[in-house]
C-alpha cells in the first residue's frame, strides 16, 4: 500500500513528483478528450441524416472549459491546485454529451459515450493521487442519475451497472500504476541520495557541488545573502590510523562528520572532501557567527569523547564574494587551513586575517 511506503510529508512530495511526471501526458489527454467531443458532431449528423444544428452548441460548449484549461494549466505548479482543473475536462465532456443526447431521439447512444468517458478519467488519473481520483470519478454515476431526470434513458439501470465495474476497473489500474511508480520513485531517490552521499559518514560527497553550483559560471547558486566556506582537516590523522587501525580511523571520521552536521541548519552543507578533509558551506551567517561556529567545532571535537583517542582539527574560513567561483572560494578556504596547520594546528584561521 502506498501509505506504508511514505510518511505524511513524504507522501505529499511523492504525489507532487508523480504529478510532474505524468502532467504532460494527462494534459494532452485532456485536450484530446475535448477535441474528440467536438468531432462527435459528425456522428450526430450521421444519426440525423443531415446537418445536426441542434447539437452544434452542446458539442462546442466544451470549448469554454478547454479554454480555461489551456490558460490555467501552464500556471499550475502543484497537484493539489491541478485536481479541479484537470478533472474539469472529462466532466465537462460528459455534460456536453448529455446535452447533445438530449436532442437525439434515440438516447441509448449515451451509453457508448459514457463508457468512453471512463478512459478519459483513467488518463487524467495517472497524474493524480488515487485517494482524490476515486470520489471524483464516482461522480460519473451522479451525472448519469441527474441527466436521467430529463433524458429518460431507456436502459438507465444498465448504464449504472456498466459504470460501477468500469470505475472499479479504472481504480484498480490506477492503484497498480501508483504503486509501481512509487517503487520506481523510491529506487530513484535512493540512487540520487547515494550518488551525492559519502558511504562511510553519510554526509555529502563532492558530487553535491553539481547540484548547488552553476555549470556555466561555476558559482554557487544557493539562495542566501552570504556564503562562508569552511575547510576542516583532522590534525595528524595518519597517526590515528597507524596507532589504532583503519577501522578506528573510520570511527573518528564518523564522529567528526556527526559533530559538524549536528551544529548546522538544514540550509547548510557539510561535504567530505577527501580523506580527513571536510568542506562546510554556511548560508546566511554573519562573519561573527561563522567564526563562532568554527571555534565551537574546534573546541567540541577536541573535548568531546569519541571512543578512540584525543583529536584536534584545523579550520580555514573564507567569505565568498559575488565574483567568486566555488573553485576560488574553496581554494582560499584551503589556503587559510594551510596557514592554520603551518602555525601550530588546532586553530581557526580566517582568510581575511592572513
Amino acid at each position: 500500500m502506498i501509505y506504508s511506503k511514505f510518511s505524511k510529508d513524504e507522501l505529499n512530495i511523492f504525489y507532487q513528483a508523480k504529478f510532474e511526471y505524468y502532467r504532460k501526458v494527462s494534459a494532452y489527454c485532456a485536450i484530446t478528450i475535448a477535441i474528440l467531443e467536438i468531432l462527435y458532431f459528425v456522428t450526430d449528423c450521421q444519426l440525423y441524416g443531415r446537418f445536426s444544428y441542434e447539437t452544434v452548441i452542446p458539442r462546442l460548449s466544451i470549448l469554454l472549459p478547454l479554454g480555461i484549461f489551456l490558460v490555467l494549466a501552464p500556471k499550475i505548479k502543484t497537484y493539489k491546485s491541478g485536481i479541479a482543473l484537470y478533472y474539469l475536462i472529462p466532466h465537462a465532456a460528459m455534460w456536453s454529451t448529455i446535452w447533445s443526447i438530449y436532442h437525439l431521439e434515440n438516447k441509448d447512444f449515451a451509453r457508448e459515450g459514457f463508457i468512453v468517458m471512463h478512459f478519459a478519467f483513467l488518463a487524467i488519473g495517472m497524474a493524480m493521487p488515487l485517494i482524490y481520483h476515486i470520489p471524483i470519478h464516482t461522480c460519473v454515476i451522479l451525472n448519469i442519475i441527474i441527466s436521467n431526470k430529463f433524458n429518460h434513458y431507456e436502459h438507465f439501470d444498465m448504464m449504472i451497472t456498466l459504470a460501477i465495474p468500469l470505475i472499479l476497473g479504472v481504480s484498480v489500474m490506477l492503484f497498480i500504476m501508483e504503486n509501481t511508480y512509487a517503487d520506481a520513485y523510491i529506487n530513484k531517490r535512493k540512487l540520487e541520495t547515494n550518488s551525492v552521499s559519502d558511504s562511510l559518514t553519510g554526509i555529502y560527497n563532492r558530487f553535491i557541488l553539481n547540484e548547488i553550483t552553476s555549470p556555466i559560471s561555476d558559482k554557487f547558486k544557493i539562495k542566501g545573502s552570504s556564503i562562508h566556506v569552511l575547510m576542516l582537516d583532522i590534525d595528524h590523522f595518519k597517526n590515528v590510523n597507524d596507532s589504532y587501525g583503519h577501522e578506528a580511523g573510520d570511527e573518528v571520521l564518523k564522529f567528526v562528520s556527526l559533530q559538524i552536521k549536528s551544529q548546522l541548519y538544514k540550509k547548510d552543507y557539510v561535504i567530505r572532501w577527501g580523506g580527513e578533509e571536510f568542506v562546510t558551506i554556511l548560508v546566511d551567517y554573519s562573519d561573527e557567527e561563522a567564526l563562532k561556529l568554527a571555534q565551537k567545532l574546534n573546541n567540541d571535537i577536541k573535548t568531546l569523547e569519541n571512543g578512540i583517542c584525543n583529536i584536534t582539527i584545523s579550520i580555514g574560513i573564507y567569505k565568498c564574494t559575488k565574483s567568486d567561483t566555488y573553485h576560488t572560494a574553496i581554494e582560499k578556504a584551503d589556503h587559510a587551513l594551510y596557514y592554520a596547520k603551518e602555525h601550530g594546528r588546532d586553530r581557526v584561521v580566517n582568510y581575511k586575517d592572513i
